[in-house]
């Protein structure tokens, strides 16, 4: 009797044990088979952090554009990549069946390919894959893939930062943003964008540092709305390819002088332009002879 009480406890024992042991490899297997949005950096891919490196050499699927498939090319060797998947925030959320005309086809080819994205990730997920969609810069700041962390949120996906083409300028400025001569507020904003509130007029109210992201800005217009609330004097600068050593470019001049400056140039698709006295100020004061 006394035997046959031992071996049901013993057999009770090896249940539990095995239970938790099975337990423990299920959990590990949902810790290691994740989502990631991966930030790679602005310009040259040195830039990249050592995080970044490590969940990419993690990921058994890569999402990211062809560029960035290109330039980081020792990292991605072996790695089944997807390079037909980039930016695909148009028409995220919204209801095709409101559209017309060329809107809503846009709007549905839109939602095909959100859909077959959505569904690769899972099917691989589902097969205890990781996956990592890699964006340039900073993945959440002005980056292109954000919708997807909504559309996967159950899936608890994980964002690792990347350095900000905002980052690199500042280096490239050597200067301390937030120190000027009246201010040490920083306003970081992008051109005017149809229904938005928060117009480059409104902001510049403020008089505070402004830090603009263009894209395919008409820059006139923009120094225009500038002019309104900032004196001609304001320094200003321009950041041209911010990140990469061999072609990033400073131009230094004010409100007033900018425009002669760079009116035989053709400027970048995408340009930081810095406004505000912290570009000059200096905590070195000369003395009066």
């Amino acid at each position: 009797m006394r035997k046959t009480k031992t071996a049901y406890w013993l057999s009770v024992t090896i249940a539990i044990l095995f239970l938790l042991v099975f337990a423990q490899v299920v959990t590990l297997a949902q810790e290691k088979t994740k989502f990631y949005l991966v930030g790679v950096g602005p310009g040259d891919p040195d830039l990249i952090t050592l995080r970044a490196v490590n969940i990419i050499k993690e990921a058994d699927l890569i999402f990211c554009h062809k560029r960035i498939k290109d330039k980081f090319a020792a990292y991605l060797k072996g790695k089944k990549i997807f390079n037909k998947y980039w930016r695909l925030f148009p028409y995220y959320g919204e209801d095709c069946s409101k559209l017309e005309g060329k809107q809503r086809r846009e709007c549905e080819k839109y939602h095909r390919k959100q859909n077959e994205f959505v569904e690769k990730v899972r099917k691989a997920i589902a097969q205890g894959k990781t996956v990592a969609m890699l964006d340039n810069g900073d993945a959440l700041m002005y980056g292109p893939c954000s919708w997807c962390l909504e559309e996967l949120e159950d899936l608890n996906p994980v964002v690792v930062p990347g350095l900000s083409s905002f980052n690199a300028a500042n280096a490239a400025l050597r200067k301390d943003v937030p120190e000027g001569e009246h201010t040490k507020s920083i306003i970081i904003t992008a051109d005017d964008w149809p229904g938005k509130t928060d117009t480059i007029v409104n902001l510049s109210r403020h008089q505070a540092t402004m830090v603009i992201f263009t894209m395919k800005a008409e820059f006139e217009d923009l120094l225009k709305k500038l002019s309104i609330n900032y004196p001609p004097e304001t320094p200003v600068a321009i950041v041209e390819y911010a990140g990469y050593a061999e072609k990033e470019r400073v131009i230094r001049a004010t409100l007033g002088t900018i425009l002669d400056k760079v009116k035989n140039e053709k400027l970048p698709f995408e340009y930081l332009l810095y406004v505000g006295d912290f570009l000059t100020y200096t905590k070195k004061k000369v003395e009066k002879e």
